[in-house]
């Protein structure tokens, strides 16, 4: 079943900017700013922007004389600047001239050329060029909905580089030219559509439209279609829409009982009652990815903490308010990496310090999903949580992105021997990116006491990170294919105890703490795997499960508690984990195959399809079924 609800009312914004003039504005941003959502690009004191005017839009202006730049540029603290119109980005310019920014307020300059520059029709880009210290971030984008390739572009360590679809929105920077003939030009940005659909579940996607044309707007359908449904066709009137402006919409609500890929078509027509000047952006296409039902998404939250730290009962306490009311959505992990070495810390944690990149370590810090939030920081994904705003900015940030993958774990473990088994299932719905892909599994632990600057002698230590199970800091290469699931048994041991073995603690008494299975966890995710960019580590989904069962949880099994037994492949034998008393192999025509006694557990069979009988300590019988390939 699929349907569009047209109960749901178009909802509809106006982005109303910060310049008004008489003449035509070129250019792609609709005047929202804030002077506290500024970026850089790479670490050279050279920074820039510009945006790039197509044929068709250029066929338009042809004749206009451009009278001024409008930009704004977030700090005065710059030693030089070049305002520009180029054919080319790396290429000489066709007009250029020096300018110093006039204010570090939120709204644009206007900086009139020193003489007369006329359009010739062509394609061509305009922008700037600044000096300034690299610790200014001096580069706005007004926050709208992202533009199609090729629009927006910013200069990162000496190449210019597209950022029109990276979530910034669009560069504050425009021209403001005469001469324009009257025309419409309204055009469509990308759909918002690369979030988390799920089946049966109802969904609504948003939309935003640009007036890049001479004329206001005042009257627009839009035409809405998503897989095989009927199309909607929803009339916009009674508006007003300047040129430079945008405005924003919803579609009706979707809801469809099928998982995979929908096509989803946004076109607008008749506009101003008539046919658009430069139809060619009028369409936007997705595709929408739905999907299945119950398939379960979380966020893995990276802190980077210390007890000597002071800030980090406050860093903890942004935390836990930011997340609260939506925890079950988040994972945290806590690092005790970044400030001084004290009881808690690894080795594997300090080797993680490696994404806070060239800025230097300090705590708190916080990384959700190790990805950089442009409007915080684009060469880290780790930002000070002493900053509310940030913690609040990330917890948001995540919530609608996909998870590409599913992540499915299984855990068995022997309280006596504190042996275990995990079994993690990947399953593949989207490969989400061309990088290598890597699997980690982490050990973690609640309940441990210790002192902690500004928080007392007997601070409770939560969410604490025990160590890497698959035996390095940067987990398992795994191939991530559509449509497919990778399985990874993973045997594993929890020592009785566990020291802090990274600096001054190495060795120390006071540094080892039980490892009470009841407060312990396995933590999973799938990342990309990056070691030259810290910004190229993205974690795209994970998973969490205790080592003890929790009442009532499906798949996870204490041997003791006559959990049925799992199996293994060492590269020779297939093996039982866990205490039984008998164990009978039987071929799927019913044949006997093999029989194992207590103390037994090692057995070779050629490939096929067996049932197994065991006779568990209690002298409970499990049945399974093992298929050996």
């Amino acid at each position: 079943m699929n349907m569009w609800n047209k109960g749901l009312l178009l909802g509809a914004a106006l982005m109303m900017g910060c310049v008004t003039m008489a003449q035509t504005m070129v250019g792609y941003t609709n005047g929202t700013m804030d002077r506290y959502e500024t970026s850089r690009f790479g670490n050279t004191e050279k920074q820039g922007m510009a945006v790039y005017i197509d044929a068709e839009k250029a066929a338009l202006l042809k004749g206009a004389t451009v009278k001024s730049f409008l930009t704004y540029v977030s700090t005065t603290r710059v030693t030089s600047g070049t305002l520009f119109i180029r054919k080319e980005l790396g290429g000489s310019s066709l007009y250029e001239q020096s300018f110093i920014p006039k204010t570090a307020l939120a709204r644009m300059s206007e900086y009139a050329l020193s003489e007369t520059y006329v359009l010739d029709g062509e394609p061509f880009y305009f922008g700037y060029e600044v000096e300034v210290s690299t610790s200014y971030k001096p580069l706005s984008f007004d926050q709208s909905d992202n533009t199609e390739a090729g629009i927006s572009w910013a200069y990162e360590n000496g190449t210019w580089v597209d950022v029109s679809k990276k979530g910034y929105g669009v560069p504050n920077i425009q021209l403001s030219v005469d001469g324009v003939s009257a025309f419409t030009d309204l055009s469509v940005r990308p759909i918002q559509a690369e979030g988390y659909q799920v089946a049966r579940e109802a969904q609504v996607f948003s939309g935003q439209v640009f007036n890049f044309g001479s004329t206001p707007i005042t009257s627009f359908d839009i035409t809405c279609k998503l897989g095989n449904a009927e199309p909607v066709v929803l009339p916009v009137s009674g508006i007003s829409l300047a040129n430079g402006k945008s405005y924003d919409f919803t579609l009706p609500e979707y809801l469809t009982d099928e998982s995979g890929v929908l096509k989803l078509e946004v076109s607008v027509t008749n506009v101003n009652g008539a046919t658009d000047a430069e139809a060619s952006d009028n369409v936007a296409q997705s595709e929408v990815f739905f999907y299945p039902a119950g398939v379960e998404k979380k966020i893995l939250v990276e802190v980077f903490t210390g007890q000597a730290c002071g800030n980090c009962p406050t860093g903890h306490a942004n935390l836990a308010n930011a997340l609260k009311g939506i925890e079950d959505e988040f994972i945290e992990v806590c690092h005790h990496a970044g400030y001084y070495p004290d009881m808690f810390t690894l080795e594997e944690s300090y080797t993680y310090t490696w994404l806070y990149a060239d800025a230097g370590t300090y705590a708190p810090a916080a990384m959700f999903n190790r990805t950089a939030i442009p409007s915080i920081s684009t060469t880290s994904p780790v930002f000070a949580s002493t900053d509310g705003s940030s913690v609040r900015t990330a917890a948001q940030a995540f919530r609608n992105t996909q998870p590409y993958v599913a992540l499915k774990l299984e855990n068995q473990i022997d309280t006596v021997t504190r042996k275990g088994v995990l079994v993690v299932d990947v399953e593949t719905f989207v490969v989400p990116s061309d990088s290598i892909h890597t699997l980690n599994v982490w050990l973690l632990q609640d309940g441990l006491v210790g002192v902690q600057a500004s928080g007392g002698s007997s601070y409770v230590h939560n969410h604490v990170f025990r160590g890497a199970l698959l035996g390095n800091a940067w987990g398992q290469q795994i191939t991530l294919t559509q449509g497919e699931t990778v399985r990874r048994t993973i045997e594993y041991e929890i020592p009785a105890t566990i020291a802090a073995n990274y600096g001054d603690y190495k060795g120390r008494e006071e540094a080892t703490f039980e490892a009470v299975l009841a407060d312990m966890q396995i933590v999973a995710f799938v990342s990309d795997f990056s070691r030259t960019s810290p910004t190229a580590c993205n974690v795209y989904n994970a998973a969490k499960i205790p080592v003890l069962p929790e009442e009532g949880t499906h798949g996870i099994g204490v041997v003791g508690a006559e959990r049925a037994p799992l199996f293994t492949y060492d590269g020779q034998h297939m093996r039982i984990v866990g205490q039984f008393q008998k164990a009978d192999i039987y071929a799927a025509s019913g044949a006997l195959a093999v029989t194992l006694s207590a103390g037994q557990d090692a057995f070779a069979l050629p490939a096929g399809l067996y049932i197994v009988r065991t006779v568990l300590p209690s002298g409970k019988v499990d049945v399974q079924k093992l298929l050996i390939k």
